[in-house]
Formats: C-alpha cells, structure tokens, sequence
C-alpha cells in the first residue's frame, strides 16, 4: 500500500530543497528521520515534516510503520513571487521568490531489482 503527502508553496527554492531530497530517497522511513533530524538547514526539516505527516497516515491505516520506505520523493518548482525594487534611474530591478513543491510516497511493499538478477543468471 502506498501513502502519499504533498506539501506546496515551500517557500525554499528547489535548487536548495534537492540535495536532501536525494539523501534520502529510497532509504527506510524510520532511518530517513533519524538523519533528517541530525541535519542542519530548513531544507531537512521541511523534507522531516512531510515525512512525519506521511508516516502518521500510514500508521491511521494501520500499517508498521518499521516496514515504510521512501519509495518516491520529488522536488519540483511551485509558482514564483515576482517583486522588484526601485534602482538608478528610475528602472527597476526584479526579484524573483521561487518556491517549490515536494511529493513523498511512502510504500510497505519493497520492490526487489528480480529482473537485472535474471539476466545476469542467463548470461553465464
């Protein structure tokens, strides 16, 4: 079974937001938390949020949640806030606030690589 947990309108640009989203994709959702709570920065704890929302779900429907994986996260662009500020000359100069937004899918279900098994089984 899989649980899944949207957060939007982060407001961290998903330039920041992708390093720890790929420390911990694919990792055990009990060690995921461990190491997102030793991390300094907002991006971890953004990322530590979403998955204590998905886990507490999961446990609602009454899944172990020693079990729970990571099976996908993705961090993709949100809307831009678009401010500016007056500079020489009467122009002006933009500013733009990215945003982003981060989807995590939690799985109790651990999907083995059987397939690249096989073919190297075939070849020799």
């Amino acid at each position: 079974m899989e649980i899944s947990v949207t957060s939007k309108y982060l407001r961290i640009s998903p330039r920041k937001l992708r390093p720890a989203v790929n420390f911990v994709r694919g990792k055990l959702a009990v060690h995921a938390r461990d190491i997102l709570r030793l991390q300094s920065g907002k991006a971890p704890r953004i990322i530590n949020d979403a998955l204590i929302s998905a886990i507490a779900n999961a446990k609602s429907s009454e899944i172990e949640e020693k079990n729970l994986i990571i099976s996908k996260i993705v961090c993709s662009d949100g809307p831009r806030l678009k401010r500016g500020t007056p500079v020489s000359k009467g122009s002006y100069m933009p500013i733009v606030k990215k945003q982003s937004r981060l989807t995590l899918t939690l799985s109790d279900e651990i999907k083995g690589d059987k397939g690249k098994l096989g073919d190297k089984k075939r070849k020799e």
